[in-house]
This record gives C-alpha cells, structure tokens and sequence, in this order.
C-alpha cells in the first residue's frame, strides 16, 4: 500500500476519534472501538461536525504550521537562530539549508499536508450522500477544499520551484479524491497543474461558503486573502489586487497600539488564524515561544542588524524589539537588547500563557499585496499603490503623504514596507522566491551560516522525504535535483 493512501485511509479513522471526544457518548461508541471507517464518519451530523474538527486539529500540530511558519522565517535572511546549545538543535537544518532526505521536519510538512488533503477528500467523496440538508453539503464540501486548497499551496512553495521562476517544473502528486489501498498513487504534477487546481478549490469555496464571523475557521475573506497570496505568486498583479481589497473589505487595520499587545489575540484586522486553548496547546513548540525574549520558551530566534536598522526610530513596530528587564518589570525598564546574534524581539507574547492564539492572516498583509500588484502594473496604477502603501506607513507613525518613489524604488519600499510589517508570520522565504531574489548572506557579519543561493537553486526546494519514496516507487524517479 502506498503511503499517500496509507495516510488517506488510517489517518482519517484515528482524526475522527479525536475530534469526537467533545461529543455525547453515542458518538464515541464505535465499532470497531479503535477506529472508524470513512463511510460511518459520514452517517450523522455529529459525526460529520467532528471529522471536519479533526481536520483542523490536524493543521495545530507542532510539527506542522508553527513550524512552517518559523522554518519560513530562519530561512530568510531577516531572522536567525542563536547558534551553539542555545538553538536546542531546532530549525538549525533550516537556517543552514542541510536538510536532507530523512529531515523529520521536512517530513511531517509532507505526512501531514496529505494526512488534511486525505480527509478534506473524503468530505467530496462521502458527503454528497450524508444525512444532512443540501445546504449543509455544500458549505462542508466548500471547507473542505478550501482546507484542501489551503495545503497544497503550503505544499508546492516548499517542494517545487516557484510558479514565477518556472510553472512547468515539477510540483507535487494531486489528489482529487480517496485512493483505495490497490491503486497506484499519482506522479508529480508540474507546478501550473497544482496552482490551477488550487485556484478551482477556492474558487468553488468563494462562490459556496457563507458568511461568518469566526476566524478560526476558514470563511470567505480567509478565501479570497489565500486567493490574493496565490495570484500574488502567480504574478497574475490585477486578481491578486482585485481579491487582495477583498479580503480586507470587512477586516479594518488595527490600531498602532494593538500591534504591541502581542499577537495572542485577535483584532479587527486578523482575517484567519488558529485558536489554541489552555487544554490543547502546543506548549514551547509555538511560534510565540521561539520568539519569547525572556528566556521564558525557547527564546532562540534573533533579527539581524540590517533588518533591525530598517526601523525608523518613530516607527511604531520599532517598540515590538523593547525588552523589559523581566517580564513583570515595569514597562519603563524596556530597552533594545541585543544578545548573541542579534536583536531580541517581543512581538509575540509567550509570558502569559502558552497558549497563545496564531495569526495566519491579517488585512495588513492584504494592503500591502494590493500595493506590490499595483505597482507591478506600471506607472498608470502607482497612485492606487501608494495610497494601499500609505495606510500601512500611516499606522506606523513613518509617513503622512504618499511616497515620492516610482518604478522599481517604489515596488522595493513596498517589499521593505512588507518585511517589517509580516516579520515572524511565515512569509519572508517565500518572499524571495517569487520575486526571484533568491537567499544571499554573504557579507552579513551577523549571520554564523553563510549562504549564497541564487534564484532557481536545487537548495531552495525541498526534498521529498526518504519514506515517501521508499512507499511510492512513481515518485522516486521525480525527487528533487541535488538530493
């Protein structure tokens, strides 16, 4: 048996005993009681209720998008990890480019990424006959590949080169619905294939889910924001700008004051993120424990000097870098402190809890698409850019008037506008992918790895994991080069 369809089938009974324990004891009475099979998953609307549950608790896990999100950031040339024993061996593989074929991060992108495309396929093969009105059906369905859209675009960035560097290359094995344990699992698909299906799941979940107001699960503007990312990838400039407004239409920026609070809350401008309770949390494997300044988590990533210097001193992000001398001293003890490597940062809160809530999405990042698509444009759009630009700076404390920059000045202030703004939220890598920059470090005196990988490097991709080669005999012929 292939290990997708292993991952298909045996995934889906364990994530439905998991997320069935908040249910009535009926639900959890199962035959046989250590699984469930897909087909009874389906058979009432509790049962349903909690395998769509179980997908989303299959996207909290440690190993998965807090990881993602803080491998995204090593990799980039903004953030670091402190090097000797302070890095507790985590993300070094990362910041250094060594992965290799046996990386057990690299290996749980891919486990789990197909453990959700697994189950979001059994909501399109089981629920069109479930015991629930048709409405129901189709507002599942639209999650579910949303869900299932969500991950493959994950999947792609990391084990592809970028759709803007060649859409023809390799991306990975689609799969529209369940595989039975005797079929063959499918090859690679080339990266244009993979964003083409990509974009037709959310599609359908655009025209298909209805309103809501609770971010921590997917709802339409979460939809149209991975639409604005996706085109934004796609360098299609005028849907990544048209869905970018979109997206932030009901999401108004926060506050300037809110941007200190520590990102364990939502505000007016978080569009989508994961909600972690007291009682099912990560713990010191959350992004906000990496960051954590006071030795209180792990407390191993740093800023770069340059990426530091970047801030204006009226800049009001500036103050995500002051550090108390402890976390209960009084606020007027905050300094810049530098330590190791580089600067320590606090913008994301872990002294209160650890179980701080994870932005995925905010409107922030959707002006700043807009602005980057318009300017991409040419001449006759840059006046739309500068104004999304100017909101962004405005809330900063950095500018008033719209900037006096033109052409490829104007689309690196956005990009600049962009580093500062998303820092620690999982997009710098992926940043210098698409716009083909590549991954420099060379003539950093801080960074202790230095790497030089132009744009379309074999190191910039990574591998397919070992074991999915070993149990999927199509794919060993399609590993990536220089692995």
């Amino acid at each position: 048996m292939k290990q997708i369809n292993k991952i298909k089938n045996i995934a889906f009974a364990l994530l439905v005993l998991t997320g069935a324990t908040a249910c009535k004891k009926e639900f959890l009475e199962v035959s046989p009681t250590a699984q469930i099979n897909a087909k009874e998953a389906f058979s009432s609307p509790a049962k349903i209720q909690a395998a769509m549950t179980g997908i989303y608790d299959l996207t909290t896990f440690s190993g998965y998008t807090n990881n993602m999100i803080l491998s995204a950031d090593v990799k980039g040339n903004d953030v670091m990890i402190v090097s000797g024993g302070a890095n507790y061996n985590r993300f070094v593989a990362q910041y250094q480019f060594t992965e290799t074929v046996n990386n057990s991060d690299v290996f749980t992108w891919w486990q789990y990424s197909y453990k959700v495309i697994s189950n979001a396929n059994q909501f399109v093969e089981y629920i069109p006959t479930a015991p629930i009105t048709d409405a129901q059906k189709t507002e599942y369905l639209a999650e579910a590949r949303a869900l299932r859209a969500i991950t493959y675009f994950w999947l792609v960035r990391w084990f592809s080169q970028p759709y803007s560097v060649n859409p023809n290359a390799l991306g990975v094995p689609i799969l529209r619905k369940p595989l039975g344990p005797d079929e063959v699992s499918p090859t690679r698909g080339t990266v244009k294939e993979v964003y083409d299906f990509i974009i037709e799941d959310l599609k359908f979940a655009e025209a298909n889910l209805p309103a809501r107001t609770n971010i921590y699960r997917v709802n339409p503007a979460a939809v149209q924001g991975y639409l604005a990312r996706v085109y934004l990838n796609m360098e299609n400039w005028s849907e990544a700008s048209r869905y970018a407004k979109l997206a932030r239409a009901t999401r108004p920026l926060s506050s300037a004051a809110a941007l200190l609070t520590g990102f364990n809350n939502p505000t007016s401008e978080w569009i989508y993120g994961i909600n972690v309770r007291t009682d099912d949390n990560q713990g010191f494997l959350m992004v906000s424990s990496f960051y954590d300044p006071y030795d209180v988590g792990y407390s191993s990533f740093r800023v770069t000097d340059n990426f530091f210097d970047s801030f204006a001193t009226n800049d009001e992000r500036k103050k995500q870098f002051l550090v108390k001398s402890s976390p209960t001293a009084a606020a007027s003890t905050g300094a810049y402190r530098r330590r190791g490597e580089g600067w320590l940062i606090n913008k994301f809160d872990f002294t209160t809890t650890n179980a701080n809530n994870q932005v995925l999405m905010r409107s922030s990042e959707m002006y700043l698409i807009e602005a980057e698509a318009e300017a991409r444009q040419g001449v006759a759009n840059e006046p739309a850019a500068k104004a999304a630009l100017l909101a962004i700076q405005q809330r900063a404390g950095v500018a008033t008037v719209v900037s006096a920059n033109t052409g490829n000045a104007l689309i690196e202030e956005i990009l600049t506008e962009r580093n500062k703004e998303l820092f620690g939220e999982g997009h710098k890598f992926f940043d210098l992918l698409r716009t083909k920059k590549g991954v420099d470090r060379t003539g950093s005196t801080v960074h202790w790895r230095i790497v030089n990988f132009p744009s379309g490097a074999n190191r910039l991709v990574s591998p397919i994991p070992q074991t999915e080669l070993d149990a999927n005999p199509v794919l060993k012929p399609q590993q990536n080069p220089g692995y």
